[in-house]
C-alpha cells in the first residue's frame, strides 16, 4: 500500500508530463477506463480530479524515468503510427464525450484516425505493468529523496484526565478531555464584597485622619475676621475631597461696586456699563468666574488682573460712556411678595383677646362645667353630620323609587 508522499509523487509526476495531440481543437480529459484512472487517485478520495484541459497524462515507462533520457526527443507525439500498441478494450468513437465528439467532428478523416489510434495507444501504455513498475520506482526515489530532506512531524499524545463526572466517567473521551479546573478557593469573596470592603477601607483611613492627624492642625487656626472695606473682592472655590473633578478649577468673584474705593458715580455706572450682563441691579453686585486655566491659583489670578483692567478703564476720562443708556433687559427682577404690616395686630389688640379669653374661662368654671367637657368633640360632630346625611340621601332615593 503506498504512503501519502509515495501517492502525492505520483500524482505530481503524472501531472508534469503533459503530452500534446496533434489535433486543431483541444480536448479534454477522457476519463474512460476508471480502473486505469484511480489508481493514481487516493482511495475513497471526496475530491474531483484536477486536469488540464489540453493535456493527455499517459502512465510513464520505464526509459522515461531514467535521467539521461527525461527530454522531448523520446515524445509519444514523434512515434511511427505502425508502433502504436492495442489495447485490451479499443476506444471507438462512441466512448467519446459531447465535448470531444464535437471536437472530433471538426478533424479530417485521417486526422480522426489518427486520433482513436493515439488514444487506444495512450490505454495500452495504461495498462502495461512495465509502466506500473517503473512508476512505483521512481516514485519510490522521490519519496526517500523528500524524506531525507524534510523533517518528521511528531505528534506527541498528550494524556489528561478525563472528567470527574458524568455518565462517561469510566471510559475515555478523546473529544471531551480538557484541562483540569483548579480547586474551588472556599475563602474567596464575590465583587459586591470587595466593594464594601474597599468603602471600610477608606472610612478607617479618614477616621486615622480624624484622630492623628486634624488635632496637629490647631497650631495653624486662626481667628475669623469679617471683610473690611480693604477686601471687597469675594473668591469662591469647589473641591471634590481630593477627587479629580474638570470643575474644580474654576473660580467665582464678586464684589459690590459701591464698595470699590475711589469711584465717583460717574465712573461706577460706566463700570456697570463695561460689565455688561454680568451686573445684578437687585444687590448691585458683579459676578465673574473662569475656568481657563488648569490650576485654581491662575484663575484667581487671571480674575484679580481683569477687574484691575476694569478699574484702570473706568478711572480714564477720556470717555465716560454717558451717551450710552443704561441697559438692563438682561436682568429679571423676581417679586417677593410681603405681609402687609398694616394687617398685623398691635400689641393693644393681642392683649384685649387674651383677657377676653380669660372670662370666658371664669365663666365656665362657675357654671360647674370642666373645661374638657365643655370644648365640643369634632370626632362626634363629624359622625352625626355624615349619619344625617346619609338618611336624607336614602330618604330621596326611595321617594324616587316610589315615584317610578
Amino acid at each position: 500500500m503506498a504512503t501519502p508522499g509515495r501517492h502525492l509523487c505520483r500524482t505530481l509526476y503524472q501531472v508534469s508530463r503533459q503530452i500534446p495531440v496533434k489535433r486543431k481543437c483541444q480536448p479534454q480529459w477522457l476519463v474512460r477506463n476508471q480502473n486505469a484512472t484511480t489508481s493514481f487517485l487516493r482511495p475513497l478520495s471526496t475530491t474531483c480530479a484536477l486536469r488540464a484541459e489540453d493535456s493527455r497524462r499517459p502512465p510513464p515507462t520505464s526509459a522515461q524515468f531514467d535521467e539521461d533520457t527525461l527530454d522531448d526527443s523520446e515524445d509519444p507525439e514523434k512515434l511511427d503510427p505502425s508502433e502504436y500498441l492495442t489495447p485490451r478494450s479499443p476506444i471507438t468513437v462512441a466512448d467519446l464525450g459531447p465535448e470531444e465528439r464535437a471536437d472530433y467532428d471538426m478533424l479530417s478523416k485521417a486526422d480522426q484516425e489518427e486520433y482513436l489510434a493515439l488514444q487506444n495507444h495512450y490505454e495500452a501504455m495504461f495498462e502495461s505493468a512495465e509502466a506500473e513498475s517503473a512508476l512505483d520506482g521512481a516514485v519510490d526515489d522521490v519519496d526517500r529523496q523528500v524524506e531525507k530532506e524534510t523533517e518528521s512531524l511528531d505528534f506527541p499524545d498528550i494524556a489528561t484526565k478525563p472528567s470527574l463526572s458524568g455518565f462517561w466517567t469510566d471510559e475515555e473521551d478523546e473529544f471531551g478531555q480538557y484541562d483540569e479546573e483548579p480547586a474551588w478557593d472556599d475563602s474567596a469573596i464575590t465583587s459586591v464584597a470587595h466593594s464594601e470592603l474597599e468603602v471600610h477601607r477608606e472610612i478607617r483611613e479618614y477616621t486615622r485622619v480624624i484622630a492623628w492627624d486634624m488635632p496637629l492642625l490647631n497650631q495653624y487656626a486662626k481667628e475669623f475676621k469679617p471683610p473690611t472695606q480693604a477686601t471687597p473682592l469675594r473668591f469662591r472655590y469647589t473641591t471634590y475631597m481630593g477627587e479629580v473633578h474638570p470643575a474644580a478649577k474654576k473660580v467665582v468673584v464678586q464684589f459690590c461696586t459701591k464698595d470699590l474705593p475711589n469711584l465717583t458715580e460717574a465712573q461706577r455706572m460706566k463700570l456697570i456699563k463695561l460689565v455688561g450682563v454680568r451686573y445684578n441691579p437687585d444687590t448691585d453686585m458683579v459676578k465673574m468666574s473662569t475656568d481657563k486655566f488648569e490650576a485654581a491659583a491662575q484663575n484667581k489670578r487671571y480674575l484679580g488682573d481683569l477687574i484691575n483692567k476694569l478699574l484702570d478703564e473706568t478711572r480714564n476720562g477720556k470717555d465716560t460712556f454717558e451717551d450710552i443708556p443704561l441697559d438692563m433687559r438682561h436682568h429679571k427682577s423676581k417679586k417677593k411678595h410681603w405681609f402687609p404690616k398694616k394687617w398685623m395686630m398691635k400689641p393693644g389688640r393681642i392683649q384685649e383677646l387674651a383677657e377676653v379669653r380669660k372670662e370666658q374661662q371664669k365663666l365656665l368654671l362657675q357654671s360647674g362645667e370642666t373645661g374638657a367637657a365643655a370644648l365640643p368633640d369634632g370626632r362626634q360632630a363629624v359622625q352625626s353630620y355624615v349619619r344625617t346625611l346619609a338618611q336624607s340621601n336614602w330618604g330621596a332615593e326611595a321617594q324616587r323609587q316610589r315615584t317610578l
